[in-house]
């Protein structure tokens, strides 16, 4: 086996195994007939070009989709919308990295933020909306300077807003409402220059 396959080998066998354990951690599955989550999960619709994908639609959900250069895979996108799924978010998400879009929306998701979704720095589109969530918005989060939609209303989050948020010039859309947030509204807020929702 040559160097390449090895860390090709490795590579999906770490992020098979991530996905799993997430999946497994939330007692979900996607339909057989969907993609394999036990063999290659980027397969079925997670590459297919016929569907309609939507990262907002609860159809191929949960879902995942995934960008393929003809070697390697990464997943790039996963979904878990109103699943009725309870508990806290694993830690293995954040290992995720190639990640540039996550929907968590309506669930019964509880327990604070890891600081660890620092490692997402691919995240352009992010929903934690409609949760059950529990203590500050991490500081770290102000670290996914690609970001350019962050819904987290009613997620249950509370404290200030982490004034590393300032870092965030690319936000186009921001949904917070429904929290317990502290403090006053940051005068950061005013440099999102490409902020159309608030």
């Amino acid at each position: 086996m040559s160097a390449h396959n090895s860390f090709f080998s490795f590579l999906e066998s770490r992020v098979v195994s991530a996905l799993n354990s997430v999946f497994n951690q939330w007692g979900i599955s996607p339909p057989f007939y969907q993609w394999n989550i036990s063999g290659e999960p980027c397969s079925g619709t997670a590459i297919g070009t016929s569907i309609r994908w939507n990262i907002n639609s609860r159809d191929y959900n949960p879902g995942i989709k995934c960008d393929c250069n003809g070697t390697l895979c990464h997943i790039t996108q996963l979904k878990v919308i109103a699943l009725d799924v309870v508990g806290g978010i694993p830690e293995e998400l954040w290992s995720l990295t190639s990640l540039n879009s996550l929907n968590l929306a309506q669930n019964y998701l509880t327990g604070p933020l890891s600081s660890s979704i620092a490692n997402l720095t691919q995240m352009q589109w992010l929903n934690l909306g409609l949760n059950a969530l529990s203590g500050e918005v991490p500081k770290e989060l102000g670290k996914l300077t690609n970001l350019t939609v962050f819904y987290f209303d009613s997620s249950g989050v509370s404290g200030a807003i982490p004034s590393t948020f300032a870092a965030l010039q690319n936000l186009q859309a921001v949904w917070g409402s429904d929290n317990e947030f502290t403090g006053s509204i940051p005068e950061f807020i005013g440099n999102w220059s490409k902020l159309s929702s608030l």
